[in-house]
Order: structure tokens, then C-alpha cells, then sequence
């Protein structure tokens, strides 16, 4: 499967499928980026970095913004994988080596990707539509406008 987004990864939001395509995109430069040397490398794992932070912030505020009961695992999955992430920069940064950041690249990220997509953005999503679709909090006492 590579780096590469595929189709069954749309979860159509606009925006987060948009982000989710950068991402990718992201990645695969990184990829491409592993024969040309560390210095390359860290300057496309620094641009996919600074596309994730926007993303991942996005999301958090959505799920603030709708109260989504499940933002508390949502977030603690984005903040693990951002140690993975500041794991593989730090090996990339030592020395002779490199081979943690070139797997992490190659698949730690997409597959954390594509699992996130499926396993925490999925749900998200669903419960923003329904959200969309009652904005309302199911109360008596809140009188809905005619």
C-alpha cells in the first residue's frame, strides 16, 4: 500500500478528507525524500509535521466545539502519535543513523494514518453529521425556532 491515500479512506467531511490527502501526499514526498539523504529527509518529515499539527488541531477544536464524548481517547491517540513522530525525528537527527525515521516513514505513519482514519475519524465524523442534522440538544426545555 506505500504512503499513498486511497479512496475507501473518504469519510466525506471536506475538510478533513482534504487533510487527510495532504498527509499523504506528505508522506510520499518523505518517502521520495529517504534516497536523497537525512537533510531532505527532515525538511519533508518537518513539512508533513507542520500539515499534521494544522489537521490534528482542527479536529481537536471540532470535537470541543460539538462536545464529542469520545474526545478524550481521540486526543490521547493524536498525542501518542506525535511522540512517534518527535521519536522518529530525533533518530533521523543522531548520527549514522536513520533506519527508525526511513521505517517510520515508510510505515509507521501510514498505517497509523489509515487505522486512525477508520478507528477514531470515522466515529468523529458520523458524529458531526448528526450534529449537522440535530443541532439542538435533545431537551424539553430548549424551544427549537419555528
Amino acid at each position: 500500500m506505500g504512503q499513498s491515500w486511497s479512496p475507501d479512506l473518504t469519510l466525506n467531511h471536506e475538510e478533513l478528507d482534504r487533510d487527510h490527502v495532504e498527509l499523504f501526499r506528505r508522506l510520499d514526498s518523505a518517502a521520495q525524500a529517504l534516497d536523497r539523504g537525512p537533510r531532505e529527509v527532515a525538511g519533508a518529515i518537518s513539512a508533513f509535521a507542520d500539515v499534521l499539527l494544522v489537521h490534528l488541531a482542527r479536529e481537536e477544536a471540532l470535537m470541543d466545539e460539538t462536545g464529542y464524548p469520545e474526545r478524550t481517547r481521540h486526543r490521547a491517540a493524536h498525542e501518542l502519535f506525535l511522540a512517534d513522530l518527535a521519536r522518529a525525528r530525533a533518530d533521523l537527527a543522531t548520527p549514522g543513523s536513520g533506519a527508525a525515521a526511513a521505517d517510520w516513514v515508510r510505515t509507521r505513519a501510514p498505517e497509523w494514518l489509515r487505522f486512525h482514519i477508520r478507528v477514531n475519524d470515522a466515529p468523529l465524523v458520523t458524529w458531526l453529521a448528526r450534529r449537522r442534522e440535530r443541532p439542538f440538544p435533545p431537551d424539553a426545555s430548549v424551544r427549537r425556532p419555528s
